[in-house]
């Protein structure tokens, strides 16, 4: 057996999360000009506090339920599993030390001597079982659990919850035994899924049961604060004092307290950025995808491949961001994103053999669009309608306008642009439409990119690429060949873009504004570093 080396650079995600970024545009008045900004003391802690232009939830946080990225990001800093990340980098966590057996589906882990919850109570190997065996129960069951010894089939009903492959050797050993080995399966416990569960926890996290570098204080729909963890393993590396998450409802707002000196830092819009000039300003990528999602399931156009196919050539993204003159958006044809870091980059530059790029395509938007007429047997272009929706904000809509313009005048098809928000909008998603929406995935692997794109469509069509991309994905999960395991992901990869259950679309960037006294602020393309990663942040 040999013991496991944390060395490799993340990029070594089945869940799907769907996030919809709407950044704030315009309507920023001018603020006084300061050359500079200074921390206040707030005594003699030392607060961090970001800006978040949406409430939370104000039920409180259950990490089994997370509802969007930014509770995504606090639970990052609440809560620690076996391993964590921190800027890409696969990391110990709760555990210092594990092996892995030879046929690579046995991990053995060793707690830490000093892995403790926010009341100085002891994590142990009973804890992380709870945690386990609770991702196999109904409500919450977790399909990156599936990969654990019978927990489908616990799931299922059809074997016991004992029999799940997770062993308390000792208060401080835990054993892991797999379905099937998985090159990812330590990305995977860096995931909130799998973070200690104490035998006294409630469904809502309290104070106590925090067990990452950071504990709860303080949760209401307008602020979050979390002071530092006296008893966290790494407490003398962590230079803050507290950190503080402050809703606000306007970049106005959000400027006018940063130059005060209240907030230290704020996204704020990519255009007209020269008017935040009180600080430092980094532009940096999201790692959210933004694509449209086509309604499979109900009878109409979207049903024939070649008319998806059609609408997928058609787009020319170049021409989308150019016209929508953003500096937000970076065109993306692929499922997996060109701009991704590490392993990702290396995989879009071997593999870039695929039927659609940036640019699109006139000539095959035309060829499709005619095979797909014969399919459909439908003889103009001017009698197919179908429904684009986006959500009901100024830079949504805008976005809608570009894609319905490019579809109506370079196929001849009628685009109706709907718009709804909330509860409405996820109701229309499934209604014949065409959606606007968007993904991150929450570990940095190709496999995360893919699986998230996934979706289990099926709509009676025989020629269907769908069981080509769950049998490639299966072979790959399994396979412990590195070259031979993205090769296969490949194969999962252009099958999608032959059969085109999305339209991948662009990538997003952001924009934010720090504090120039703040060091060691750092943001991540993904969820498992939780967005915005402060874990050695300072001031100086």
């Amino acid at each position: 057996m040999g013991e496991g080396k944390v060395t490799m650079k993340g990029f070594l995600r089945r869940c799907f999360l769907i996030f919809m970024v709407m950044l704030l545009a315009g309507g920023c008045a001018r603020q006084k000009e300061t050359e500079s900004v200074t921390k206040e003391s707030d005594g003699q802690e030392k607060v961090m506090r970001y800006v978040n232009y949406s409430m939370f939830s104000g039920e409180g946080l259950n990490h089994l339920k997370l509802k969007g990225s930014a509770e995504q990001t606090i639970s990052c800093y609440l809560l620690e599993g076996l391993m964590r990340v921190y800027q890409y980098e696969l990391q110990y966590g709760m555990a210092d030390r594990y092996e892995i057996s030879e046929d690579q589906k046995v991990y053995t882990f060793y707690l830490r001597d000093d892995a403790c919850y926010s009341d100085g109570t002891p994590v142990t190997a009973d804890d992380f079982l709870g945690a386990f065996q609770k991702l196999v129960e109904p409500e919450y069951f977790n399909s990156y659990a599936a990969i654990i010894k019978n927990a489908e089939d616990i799931y299922q009903g059809k074997k016991r919850i004992e029999e799940l492959g997770v062993t308390v050797l000792n208060e401080k050993t835990l054993q892991i035994e797999l379905e099937h080995p998985q090159v990812q399966f330590l990305q995977l416990l860096a995931l909130r899924s799998f973070v200690p569960i104490r035998k006294d926890a409630t469904e809502i996290l309290r104070p106590e049961d925090c067990n990452g570098p950071f504990t709860l204080d303080t949760w209401s729909e307008e602020l979050v604060s979390m002071k530092k963890n006296p008893y966290y393993w790494e407490r003398d590396n962590i230079r803050l004092d507290r950190v503080e998450a402050v809703c606000l409802e306007s970049v106005d707002e959000a400027y006018e307290r940063f130059v005060k000196g209240e907030v230290d830092v704020m996204p704020i819009p990519l255009k007209g950025a020269e008017k935040y000039n009180a600080g430092i300003q980094k532009k940096v990528m999201t790692g959210i995808c933004e694509s449209l999602y086509l309604d499979l399931q109900t009878e109409g156009p979207l049903q024939c491949r070649e008319f998806r196919q059609a609408l997928n050539y058609a787009l020319n993204r170049v021409e989308y961001t150019e016209n929508m003159d953003s500096d937000f958006l970076v065109p993306n044809a692929r499922y997996v994103p060109e701009n991704g870091l590490g392993i990702l980059k290396t995989y879009t530059e071997n593999y870039q053999d695929l039927p659609c790029t940036k640019y699109g395509s006139q000539k095959l938007a035309e060829e499709k669009l005619g095979e797909a007429f014969k399919k459909l047997h439908i003889s103009r272009a001017e009698d197919v309608k179908i429904k684009l929706l986006v959500n009901d904000d100024p830079w949504s809509i805008q976005e809608g306008t570009e894609i319905k313009r490019q579809w109506e005048k370079k196929l001849g098809i009628s685009v109706e642009l709907e718009t709804a928000t909330g509860d409405a909008f996820w109701a229309e998603k499934n209604n014949g439409t065409v959606t606007l929406t968007g993904i991150i995935a929450e570990y940095a692997d190709v496999m995360a990119y893919l699986q998230s794109w996934n979706y289990d469509y099926t709509y009676g069509e025989g020629e269907s690429q769908s069981g080509t991309v769950q049998k490639c994905l299966r072979e790959a999960e399994r396979q412990t060949d590195e070259q031979i395991r993205l090769s296969t992901l490949y194969k999962a990869e252009k099958a999608l873009m032959e059969d085109v259950p999305m339209i991948p679309l662009q990538l997003r960037k952001e924009s934010l504004l720090l504090n120039r006294n703040l060091t060691g602020f750092e943001t991540s393309m993904n969820l498992a570093g939780g967005g915005y990663e402060f874990l050695y942040a300072d001031f100086k």
